[in-house]
Formats: structure tokens, sequence, C-alpha cells
């Protein structure tokens, strides 16, 4: 027996939302790009693109495989998401741990609220500790 997941809006989303779910619709997706850990040396493939709900739009941040998992126009249901600050603007990301998974209930185009960009704002990125 699945059980309802409760879905956060994209105007809720605020910096260090954690395990979080969002039902999105994409509406536009950039080119990908080839970047290289500082970490390990090793190469990933990382792509945005623009999403939304009735509330605001905010851009997702996809890595590697996810890069090719979402299309323009349908509507996906990220489960265990997160935010994450980058060049002081807030992404939607998907963790190691969340996952994309094609919506049963469609978000349609005409409700989405383009003008209301959470990415546009400018925010500050959360210190990190060192212990």
């Amino acid at each position: 027996m699945e059980t309802k997941k409760d879905f956060t809006k994209i105007n809720e989303l605020r910096v260090g939302s954690r395990g979080i779910n969002v039902k999105i619709r994409v509406l536009e997706l950039f080119d990908p790009r080839d970047v290289l850990s500082r970490h390990t040396g090793e190469r990933h493939t990382v792509r945005e693109a623009l999403v939304g709900d009735e509330t605001g739009v905010i851009l997702l941040t996809l890595w590697n495989e996810n890069c090719e998992k979402v299309e323009i126009g349908k509507t996906y249901d990220l489960l265990n998401a997160n935010t994450t600050v980058f060049r002081n603007s807030l992404r939607l990301g998907i963790g190691r741990k969340g996952k994309i998974v094609e919506s049963s209930e469609e978000i349609p185009e005409d409700i989405v609220n383009t003008e209301n960009n959470i990415s546009e704002k400018i925010v500050k990125a959360p210190r990190k500790r060192w212990y």
C-alpha cells in the first residue's frame, strides 16, 4: 500500500531544504556541459532545467544520468530533493538518495507562475562549519 507523499510548493523552498518532495513541470532544458570534480578529478555532466508549478519557477540542477531523465512539457515528482545555493542563486537538486519519477498528475503549462522566479532572487549560501 503506497502512502500519499507531501509535496512542497516552489514558493515554499528555502536555503537548506532537504528531503523534500516537489512536483514540477519542465519548461526549458539548457545544454549539458562537462565539469571536472575538484575533489576527485572525475568528469561529470551537469545540466540545468527551468521547472515550475502554480507558485513559481526555479532552476533544477541535474547531474550525470539524471540529465537525460526529463523532457520539456512533462510533469515529474522529485522525491527526497534538496536546495543548494550556486552563485547566490537558489537551486533545486536531486542528491544521491533522490529520485525523479514521471508524475501521474500533470501540471498544466498555463497555470505555471513564471513571474515568480525563485532562482533570480539573491540569497546567501549557508556558512560551512569546520570542526
